[in-house]
């Protein structure tokens, strides 16, 4: 039996690492291209120079940084598994990968000028807990750093997309036959089977997301020694290729 209820976003993490294709290490199915055009999206506006050093957290596939690291004098990457370590070692061994946690960042204070947080705290549960977040980055960030944080939405996101957010595959499948209709119900039930004979895999993720609108998302990174510079609508491309601009999720260019 293959069905897997991901409650934590971390064994989320870590099970994705077993995907065989590192891009699936970003999180999304959107493709290697939605990829490239967001890493672009966040590199042009952090405005790299050869004597920074960038830190991203959360970094996914590490393609950002792989991208970056002909740009500034080191990167390095943060993820919260092993797993993912060991994947991004073996693609990219000239980047640094450490395991650590946003909420408790395994730098020095005031280590580096340039920071990339994207689609990260999103999944954090609890506001308290993204606080610590940005307290973090607070302290690893050198006076004037350049900060991006990316991705966060000013709503429910599982409510706006009738997302379903449950814990069981009776729950999901009631959803998928309430709000999507028949031929995604169908498309489940023929997943589950598969799932359930040992030829597939159906993950059920059950945790909880953060979101909050650009006005308070503002005062808290205030609250926690850091300033936006900007904030705006987040882009990318969809699987056709157009670019998109999300409805709900924001883009903070902050500084310390």
């Amino acid at each position: 039996m293959t069905i897997v209820r991901l409650t934590d976003p971390i064994e989320h993490y870590r099970h994705i690492a077993a995907h065989s294709d590192i891009h699936a290490l970003a999180g999304h199915g959107f493709g290697v291209s939605a990829i490239h055009f967001t890493n672009s999206n966040i590199l042009a506006g952090l405005d790299l120079g050869p004597h920074d050093i960038l830190l991203d957290i959360g970094c996914g596939d590490g393609s950002l940084l792989y991208t970056a690291s002909s740009q500034v004098s080191e990167c390095m990457g943060v993820i919260p598994t092993v797993e993912e370590q060991q994947r991004l070692l073996i693609a990219y061994p000239r980047i640094s990968f450490l395991v650590g946690l946003a909420q408790k960042l395994p730098l020095e204070s005031e280590s580096v000028s340039k920071i990339v947080c994207n689609s990260v705290l999103l999944v954090f549960g609890t506001e308290d807990e993204v606080i610590t977040a940005l307290r973090e980055i607070a302290r690893v960030a050198r006076p004037r750093a350049g900060i991006w944080i990316g991705e966060i939405p000013a709503a429910n996101e599982f409510e706006q997309f009738n997302i379903y957010s449950g814990g069981t595959l009776p729950g999901l499948l009631w959803h998928q036959f309430r709000h999507k209709g028949l031929r995604p119900f169908f498309g489940t039930c023929k997943l589950a089977v598969r799932s359930l004979i040992g030829r597939d895999t159906l993950e059920i993720v059950s945790y909880p997301v953060f979101y909050s609108a650009p006005e308070r998302f503002t005062q808290l990174i205030d609250k926690c020694g850091l300033k936006v510079q900007n904030h705006f609508k987040h882009q990318r491309l969809d699987t056709s290729g157009q670019v998109i601009e999300s409805p709900f999720r924001y883009n903070y260019l902050v500084t310390k």
